[in-house]
């Protein structure tokens, strides 16, 4: 009875041992199991790289871009700025072509320049025909000195004024003109030229006989003339003779002269100096600019008291016409 029940112990304990050695060992195969999965987990995970953020590029810095500025020509340069009191208004000898007429009028349009006539005020057309004053030092006076004007006894500075005016050029073009005038008939002057616009009148170039200069007053209305120049002012004699011109005090003034030469009639047959001006003796031809007495130009300019070259006999000068003193 004794060893059943020793026997009997031996074998529960046997049967303890079993199944403490049972759930130990399947503790440890789950312990095994998932430290492997964890390790094929951390195997098979692909790492993710820190994201990599491209700097940001920052716009390119703009260059500012400069304000349009008027280019000037050596001549610009030379009488820059509008006229003040006392003083004269930009010039320039080649012209450009512009858009448009600014609100100022003339003063500051350049000499030759082609402007735009829609761009006229033609309510306010007195702007565009004005007259300066010459002061010694400023651009007029440094452009006509020991040229077209030379110290004398006779005309002062103060009896000239410069005149800038709109004119229709051989092309039907609005150009812009200059003349140098007696301050006595400035008026007569600026009406003239603004009529002669408003019935667009053709003056193929109008510039100060400076531009031409030849080195002596003679001289240089001949070139004046062959390059077809209607002028005014230059201090010099008159044409054959050892008086002074009525151009020399600004009181006289020569249009087209190549259309209207200076003729000499000898026989009934006439003859001038100038070459491109042979087709123009005829004055009954009808070529164009040809100043007869039903001209335009011819009535305006009498009209206010001037007289043709025409008129005064043997040689005439069909370009020209002068007035006296008021």
């Amino acid at each position: 009875m004794k060893k059943k029940i020793v026997q009997g112990i031996i074998l529960v304990i046997l049967i303890a041992g079993l199944i403490f050695c049972g759930v130990s060992f399947v503790n440890r195969q789950n312990k095994i199991g998932s430290e492997e999965k964890e390790t094929q987990t951390a195997e098979t995970v692909t790492p993710t790289a820190e994201p990599t953020t491209e700097p940001t590029q920052e716009p390119e810095e703009t260059t500012p871009t400069p304000e349009p500025q008027e280019t000037e020509s050596p001549q610009q340069k030379e009488a820059a700025g509008p006229p003040k009191p006392e003083s004269e208004p930009q010039t320039e000898e080649n012209g450009t072509i512009t858009a448009s007429a600014p609100d100022t009028g003339i003063t500051d349009l350049a000499v030759k320049q082609i402007v735009d006539p829609s761009q006229i005020d033609t309510m306010n057309l007195d702007k565009y025909f004005q007259a300066y004053e010459i002061v010694e030092g400023d651009a007029i006076y440094n452009r006509i000195i020991g040229k077209s004007y030379q110290p004398n006894d006779y005309v002062a500075l103060s009896d000239l004024r410069y005149l800038k005016v709109l004119h229709y050029n051989f092309e039907g073009q609005v150009q812009v003109g200059e003349l140098i005038v007696n301050a006595q008939i400035v008026d007569d002057f600026l009406s003239a030229f603004k009529q002669l616009y408003e019935n667009q009148y053709q003056i193929q170039e109008m510039v100060l006989i400076d531009n031409y200069w030849a080195g002596d007053g003679d001289s240089s209305d001949y070139n004046s003339i062959e390059h077809n120049n209607t002028s005014a002012f230059c201090f010099r004699n008159a044409t054959g003779s050892g008086n002074l011109s009525k151009h020399a005090y600004g009181r006289a003034i020569d249009i087209n002269s190549q259309q209207n030469p200076y003729v000499t009639y000898n026989n009934g047959y006439g003859s001038c100096a100038h070459g491109n001006a042979q087709q123009y003796l005829d004055r009954s031809s009808g070529l164009p600019h040809v100043i007869t007495h039903d001209d335009i130009c011819y009535q305006i300019f009498t009209q206010l008291g001037f007289t043709w070259g025409v008129d005064w006999g043997n040689p005439k000068d069909f370009q020209h016409f002068e007035k006296s003193a008021n």
